[in-house]
């Protein structure tokens, strides 16, 4: 069946201000990551306009980073903000356009981490495509080299709201632009289709202008919901070992946060 994805990345500016608070939760959690590992070749899938791949680039040491988005728009906006950083920064990175589940890169079998953030995996809708995702991460990583994955886990009350009452809107936030241009409030309304285990999300971004003026645009978006046993499920019937497991971005265990990270190696 088909999905919907694209739509909802095409206004990059308004992405990137939406989920600006998003980096005081987990920017440290990755931060941390890569002190305690110490990779020399880094690869981010799904690596958006670059919110958590351009702060891990002045974390210590001098790895080199490479970005991976289907998305063009959102590289672009990669690409522009990169030009800001020192040129021994810029130096570091590669970006590439392309799907995650379709992916072969000329530094296949030298990455020694390899990151999947915030819900991306959520874009990952057919068991196949999970699986070919998990296999080219594999057949990209070192020996020994290790995969990180973070989504949520999913909230039965939630997806009861969403199955039962898809008609009910939901005010999300309320942001302001950093020069007070405008004000822009998010609404969404959802629908679960239990069988195929998806989220169905429509956005309304509505913008209040200084100038008295308003903008409102929709956007839908689809999530495919991991339950805790399926993720990991992944992981081992592609080959790797399941090395921790954690519930939030404070390295708490699994089950005392809303979030399942799990960090899977390749056999050395």
């Amino acid at each position: 069946m088909p999905y919907e994805m694209g739509e909802y990345y095409k206004q990059v500016d308004d992405y990137d201000l939406e989920y600006q608070s998003q980096s005081e939760q987990d920017l440290p959690f990755w931060r941390e990551l890569v002190v305690r590992y110490m990779p020399e070749h880094v690869l981010e899938l799904a690596c958006g306009s670059g919110r958590i791949g351009l702060e891990l680039l002045h974390s210590p040491g001098s790895f080199i980073l490479e970005g991976l988005d289907i998305e063009e728009g959102m590289l672009k906006a990669y690409r522009r903000k990169l030009e800001s950083e020192p040129e021994a920064v810029q130096q570091r990175v590669l970006l590439h356009q392309g799907d995650m589940s379709q992916f072969e890169l000329a530094n296949k079998g030298k990455f020694d981490l390899i990151i999947l953030p915030f819900n991306s995996i959520c874009h990952l809708y057919e068991i196949e495509q999970q699986l070919e995702t998990f296999r080219a991460v594999y057949e990209h990583l070192a020996p020994g080299g290790r995969f990180v994955v973070d989504t949520f886990v999913p909230d039965i009350d939630y997806l009861s709201d969403a199955l039962n009452r898809p008609s009910t809107v939901y005010l999300e936030d309320e942001i302001e632009a950093p020069d007070g241009e405008f004000t822009m409030l998010l609404y969404t309304t959802r629908k679960y289709d239990a069988f195929e285990q998806t989220q169905h999300i429509t956005w309304t971004h509505e913008k209040f202008f200084e100038n008295g003026e308003n903008e409102r645009y929709l956007s839908r978006l689809d999530m495919h919901l991991f339950f805790p046993r399926e993720l990991q499920m992944l992981f081992i019937a592609t080959g790797f070992r399941v090395d921790a497991l954690y519930g939030d971005y404070h390295w708490n265990p699994f089950g005392k946060g809303t979030r399942q990270i799990v960090i899977g190696s390749k056999p050395a």
